[in-house]
């Protein structure tokens, strides 16, 4: 084991322990019996503290420039062959919301771009007039960052292999609040097969950042039924990060 790699465990066992130190102060405090706090997932600290050494396969520890140079390169599944243009993701950094899809369409492909197709117009009446902005205060990304052929759902092993890109990203990015559009990134994220329907409506958290489930633009342009439940979520959006929704309501 190097270093580094000791460094980072004695770090998390470090940090375990002082919880464990905590509860027995809580117990003596209040003359109770210990409830040992679960274990919990100090990576993202350790992280911050003991970096690991970036190498050009690990998306861990990269900066946002040096990941975006990843992805470019990567060729991590079949897409790679298929694709116009990877499509890494953009907007405003740190970000108030963060939007993740699904993965990029025939206009994302051929510009590089995230949500610049028709889906990624209709996202942008979402957000406009809670105030949100890819320009400001947004910054959209996909889960996976090639076109897959004919638009079709991503295979579990293509997800599996952006995903490592994505969890970067989300870390880079600092999100108060992450909006999943669609099942696909509904899915990876949350790690649940279950449908939009009856994901949406209540906050979930991925590595401490709260998280809400709405349904994908593409498929509520498909079916206009779905705007009503759309808008809805986009007030909990509203909500949650304290804006002023149209005529002057939170």
């Amino acid at each position: 084991m190097s270093s580094i790699e000791e460094k980072r465990e004695a770090l998390a066992e470090d940090l375990q322990q002082f919880l464990t130190y905590c509860d027995q102060a809580e117990a003596l405090i209040t003359h109770s019996p210990v409830k040992p706090s679960p274990q919990m997932d100090f990576t993202s600290l350790v992280d911050e503290i003991f970096p690991l050494p970036l190498d050009k396969d690990a998306p861990e520890g990269a900066t946002m420039k040096t990941l975006q140079l990843m992805v470019g390169e990567c060729t991590r599944c079949p897409l790679c062959e298929t694709r116009t243009n990877t499509v890494f993701g953009e907007g405003a950094l740190p970000a108030r919301l963060l939007v993740i899809g699904e993965g990029p369409g025939a206009d994302e492909d051929a510009t590089g771009r995230a949500f610049v197709g028709k889906a990624g117009q209709y996202l942008d009446t979402w957000l406009s007039p809670l105030g949100l902005s890819r320009k400001t205060n947004v910054y959209l990304a996909n889960i996976i960052k090639c076109r897959p052929p004919e638009n079709r759902n991503p295979h579990a092993g293509e997800v599996a292999s952006c995903l490592p890109f994505v969890k970067r990203q989300i870390r880079l990015v600092k999100p108060e609040l992450i909006l999943l559009v669609g099942g696909v990134a509904a899915h990876a994220l949350l790690e649940s097969e279950e449908g939009v329907g009856k994901l949406r409506g209540r906050f979930y958290r991925y590595e401490g950042v709260p998280v809400l489930v709405t349904y994908h633009p593409a498929g509520v342009l498909r079916n206009p039924d779905l705007r009503r439940p759309v808008w809805d979520d986009m007030k909990k959006v509203a909500a949650f990060l304290n804006l002023t929704l149209p005529g002057g309501s939170k």
